[in-house]
């Protein structure tokens, strides 16, 4: 009895040694220390956790947000827009103008909940356009970025500072309204204003609503964050 006691005693020594040596090895492997700790706290909770787990649950899918302009009644084109957007399976929402703030908030902390992966694409029509630039200013000083950005007729001619990888302004010069984006030097994106002038079908209060555009603006999401439904990009749009 004294023997098999004393194996016993050895076999509890050797485990606790291999665990030790397995801890340490883990702690000085930089993300592996983080499984560790990981592990300690699924343990003490009582279930199963893993690293792989761990990032499923920071995926964002990509994010579309559609901005109204005047008092919220007006461009209800973005309800057009985002409910085509929405059939295809994309996340999209819209908002009042006044929202800017808010909404350049929720996409920088998505952003750092994914290590910069989270993707988002900003619309807007006539003051809602207006606050896409604020939204693209705001997330730059933040250290964030959107896959793109789309402008129907802003009002004001503001500097475009950074944080929109494309931002594409479609206005028209000559109806009284529209204006163009001019971004400030050193901006690293891809700024293209596209004058409508030629348009005559088009004015300011239905710019938004013109489903050509939109079919446009769908073709360029699908270039900058990918089909929700596919893996791969979508084909060039003109």
């Amino acid at each position: 009895m004294a023997v098999s006691l004393r194996v016993r005693v050895l076999g509890v020594v050797f485990s606790g040694l291999v665990l030790a040596g397995c801890q340490t090895t883990a702690e000085t492997s930089g993300e592996g220390g983080g499984a560790v700790q990981m592990a300690r706290d699924a343990m003490a909770r009582g279930d199963v956790y893993s690293t792989a787990s761990a990032r499923r649950t920071t995926a964002i899918p990509p994010r579309i947000y559609l901005i109204r302009g005047l008092a919220n009644v007006f461009s209800q084109g973005m309800d057009d827009l985002g409910a085509k957007l929405r059939a295809r399976g994309y996340n999209a929402t819209v908002h009042e103008h006044g929202a800017w703030s808010t909404i350049a908030a929720e996409i920088v902390a998505n952003q750092r909940a994914t290590g910069g992966r989270h993707q988002a694409v900003v619309i807007g029509h006539s003051l809602g356009a207006n606050a896409v630039t604020d939204i693209a200013n705001a997330v730059a000083q933040q250290g964030g970025t959107l896959a793109l950005a789309v402008a129907f007729d802003p009002t004001v001619r503001q500097p475009l500072a950074g944080g929109a990888k494309r931002y594409i302004n479609l206005f028209q010069s000559n109806n009284g309204w529209g204006t163009s984006v001019a971004a400030v030097p050193g901006y690293r994106g891809r700024l293209e204003n596209i004058d409508l002038r030629q348009e005559a079908n088009l004015t300011h209060f239905n710019i938004d609503k013109d489903a050509g555009l939109h079919n446009r603006v769908i073709g360029w999401i699908g270039q900058a964050v990918g089909s929700p439904r596919g893996n791969g990009r979508q084909a060039a749009a003109r």
